[in-house]
């Protein structure tokens, strides 16, 4: 009970920071401007901004300290994620007609707009980040998004699956993939509860850590019920190579070492927060994506 309080009272200090950042629906540029907001509203599970700031809880010991500057970022860290999504689903790239349940922004608006939209929110979640106080700290979560998203990460692995797309893949890239995809802007979102909670480096590799285990978790199980909905149990696995249609984690290794793998990563990300106090939060993230699995 007390820890769905919190994610209600985080989750409702995250709304209200979007909608403050988000531009009226007003000219000029009106119809960029809806677009914006159709792409941040209504939101996904939120879990990236959410982990961010259960993190900073954690680090600062849940003694109720300002989360002003937490909650910036974890603001910034949203939009950056809706960002690359708006670009993700753009027919040039991985060519998503649907999102949540509604129509991909390209699909509502059209895709020029899907573009300037994503460079957009790109623009304004490291405006957001340089009004972090002190200064040292907004350019220190400013160089984290950075690094984050370029060539080495999130930008870098939506390159490589394009690269990979009429290739033979191998497991390693499938990996790759989704930690750059997938694990980047969590794991960033670890990186900048570290800076603005006065974290060592020890701690901020292992809360970076915890989240890429967390990413790449939940994208395995995002596979697993994939191919189990379909019927795909009886194919044949291979973990060199497997056809296009099969570049999932259970068409490299089936669905019983897929779920090993899965367990094997939580309880991983268990063991490493285990030496920390006020832990709570971090291990109902674990159990609430464990229990996705089939």
């Amino acid at each position: 009970m007390l820890l769905q309080k919190y994610f209600e009272t985080r989750l409702d200090m995250i709304e209200a920071s979007l909608k403050q950042y988000i531009s009226p629906q007003t000219a000029p540029a009106k119809e960029l401007k809806k677009a914006t907001r159709y792409a941040i509203f209504p939101g996904g599970k939120r879990w990236r901004p959410l982990l961010l700031l259960a993190m900073y809880d954690m680090l600062t010991g849940m003694k109720g300290k300002s989360m002003a500057e937490a909650l910036k970022a974890a603001t910034a860290l949203e939009i950056a994620h809706n960002a690359a999504l708006t670009h993700d689903d753009l027919p040039f790239l991985m060519n998503r007609t649907e999102r949540r349940a509604a129509p991909a922004l390209h699909m509502k608006y059209d895709n020029t707009v899907g573009i300037l939209a994503g460079d957009a929110l790109y623009a304004l979640a490291f405006e957001i980040l340089s009004d972090i106080t002190p200064p040292s700290k907004a350019l220190a979560c400013i160089r984290i998004l950075s690094i984050s998203t370029r060539t080495y990460g999130l930008i870098g692995g939506q390159a490589v699956a394009l690269e990979s797309k009429h290739r033979v893949m191998k497991l390693n890239t499938l990996r790759y993939i989704d930690s750059k995809k997938v694990g980047s802007l969590l794991q960033a979102g670890a990186d900048m509860a570290c800076v603005l909670a006065g974290a060592e480096e020890n701690t901020r590799q292992i809360m970076s850590g915890y989240a890429l285990n967390l990413g790449l978790a939940y994208q395995m199980i995002e596979d697993i019920n994939k191919d189990y909905k379909h019927g795909s149990e009886d194919i044949d696995f291979d973990e060199d190579y497997v056809p296009a249609s099969k570049r999932t984690y259970t068409g490299f290794l089936g669905f019983d070492k897929a779920r090993l793998a899965v367990e094997k990563m939580l309880d991983e990300s268990l063991r490493m927060i285990s030496p920390f106090e006020h832990t709570d939060v971090l291990v109902e993230f674990v159990q609430m994506i464990k229990e996705n699995l089939p």
